[in-house]
C-alpha cells in the first residue's frame, strides 16, 4: 500500500485536514511551480512561441493518462461548469423530451440542464434519492420507464453530497438502450479512483482539478467522445485552437481550422503559465504513485473513519453501496450543534452538513488524522 506522502506537502503535525473532497492542499513542489509560471509572465521578453503550448499539451496528457482517455480527446477548459456548458451547447435536447438528473445534484451539473431545458422546451425529471441507497439501480429504472424520450443523462460516480457510489458503466448501457446522451462530472472522484473512459464512453465528462487532483482552482479538463471532434460547437473562438496559432502571420486567414480531437473546445487563454504548471507536477506526482495505489490508500483511511465511529458508539449506519474514498457519516443527535466551530478551533477539518459529516482523506493523511477527529469530534450524550 502507499504510504503517507505529508512530507511533500506543508501540513503542519497539530492539523488534521480532512477535506479534499472541498479543497486539496497543493503539494510542495506544485507551488514552487506555480511561483516559477509566475516568473514567466514577469519576464515577458524571454518567452517563445512554445511556452504558448508545450505545457498546454503536457497538462492534456496527464488529464488524459487519469481516465484511460486518448490524449486527443482532452479539452482545457475553466471549471466543471464550463465544460458543462459545452456539453448543453452540442447536445440535440427537442422539446418534449427529459433530462435526467439526480436529486441534490451539484449546481455545476444542475443549472445549466435547467436553463438547457426552459430554452428548448425539455423537461428535467428528477431521480429521487432511493430509500435503499441503490443511486445505480434508479436511474436505471428512470431511464427505461420514463414516460417522456430521454435526451440527456447527468451522472457521476459518486453523488457529492450522499457519498454513495453509482455503477457508471449500467447506467451508460441504458443511457445507450434509450438513445440518450451520457454527461458525466468527474471532479469528485478522477484522481482518486481508477476509471477506464473506455469502458463508459460518456458523450463528456468533466473534472476540476482542486479536489483529488491535489491541483489549482480554475482549472478543469473536459473529455470528449470522438464523435464530437468533427463538428463539436466551441464556446470561444480564438488562435490557440486553431490551425496556425502559432504563426506570426495567424491573422492572414479570415478563419482556420480547429485543432484535430477536442482542442477545438480549449478555453481562451488555455496556457495559463501560473496554473497548468501546478496541475502538471501533481498531476505527474500521482501518475508516479498511480491511481490504484492511491485508492488503496484512501480505502484503508476511510475503513478507519467507519471502524473508529463504530467503536465509539456513534449510531452511524455505513451506506448499502458506500464510496470508497469519502466517508458521510450521519451523526444524528450526537453531533453537538457547535461542532464546525469546536473543530476548527481544534484544527480539524471535515464538511459538516446538519447531522452529517463528510471525511474525505488524501495520501496526505494518516492514522494519527483520523484519531484526532474523534478524539476531537463534540458530542452530546448519547
Amino acid at each position: 500500500m502507499l504510504s503517507c506522502q505529508r512530507d511533500l506537502f506543508s501540513i503542519p503535525r497539530e492539523t488534521a485536514y480532512l477535506d479534499a473532497a472541498y479543497m486539496s492542499p497543493i503539494p510542495t513542489a506544485a507551488v514552487a511551480a506555480g511561483e516559477a509560471g509566475v516568473r514567466v509572465k514577469a519576464e515577458p521578453w524571454k518567452m517563445t512561441i512554445a511556452s504558448y503550448y508545450d505545457e498546454v499539451e503536457q497538462a492534456r496528457q496527464l488529464a488524459a493518462s487519469m481516465i484511460g482517455a486518448a490524449t486527443d480527446d482532452i479539452a482545457i477548459v475553466a471549471a466543471t461548469s464550463y465544460g458543462m456548458a459545452i456539453a448543453a451547447a452540442n447536445l440535440p435536447v427537442p422539446a418534449g423530451s427529459a433530462i435526467l438528473l439526480m436529486e441534490n445534484e451539484h449546481t455545476s451539473h444542475r443549472y445549466i440542464w435547467y436553463d438547457l431545458a426552459r430554452r428548448s422546451g425539455a423537461h428535467v425529471d428528477i431521480v429521487a434519492q432511493p430509500a435503499d441507497g441503490d443511486w445505480t439501480g434508479a436511474i436505471v429504472a428512470a431511464i427505461l420507464s420514463s414516460s417522456r424520450p430521454v435526451a440527456v443523462v447527468a451522472g457521476t460516480l459518486v453523488h457529492w453530497f450522499e457519498g454513495m457510489a453509482i455503477d457508471l458503466e449500467a447506467v451508460a448501457e441504458a443511457a445507450r438502450s434509450a438513445g440518450a446522451a451520457l454527461v458525466v462530472d468527474g471532479t469528485q472522484w478522477v484522481g482518486a479512483v481508477p476509471f477506464d473512459v473506455r469502458r463508459v464512453r460518456p458523450d463528456f465528462l468533466v473534472f476540476a482539478t482542486y479536489k483529488f487532483l491535489l491541483g489549482p482552482y480554475r482549472l478543469a479538463f473536459l473529455y470528449a467522445d470522438p464523435r464530437w471532434h468533427e463538428e463539436g460547437r466551441t464556446l470561444e473562438h480564438h488562435s490557440w485552437n486553431r490551425l496556425g496559432g502559432e504563426r506570426s502571420d495567424f491573422y492572414k486567414v479570415t478563419v482556420a481550422e480547429f485543432l484535430p480531437g477536442a482542442r477545438r473546445f480549449d478555453m481562451g487563454e488555455r496556457s495559463d503559465f501560473a496554473v497548468l504548471p501546478i496541475a502538471i507536477t501533481a498531476m505527474t506526482l500521482i501518475r508516479e504513485w498511480t491511481v490504484s495505489r492511491v485508492f488503496e490508500r484512501l480505502h484503508h483511511l476511510n475503513g478507519l473513519v467507519w471502524a473508529e465511529a463504530e467503536n465509539r458508539g456513534l449510531p452511524v449506519a455505513r451506506p448499502r453501496h458506500p464510496t470508497p474514498h469519502i466517508s458521510i457519516l450521519d451523526i444524528g443527535e450526537r453531533l453537538s450543534p457547535n461542532a464546525a466551530q469546536e473543530l476548527k478551533r481544534a484544527d480539524v477539518h471535515v464538511t459538516l452538513r446538519g447531522t452529517k459529516m463528510r471525511v474525505s482523506p488524501h495520501v496526505y493523511n494518516d492514522e494519527a488524522d483520523i484519531d484526532r477527529l474523534y478524539r476531537s469530534l463534540p458530542l452530546r450524550k448519547g
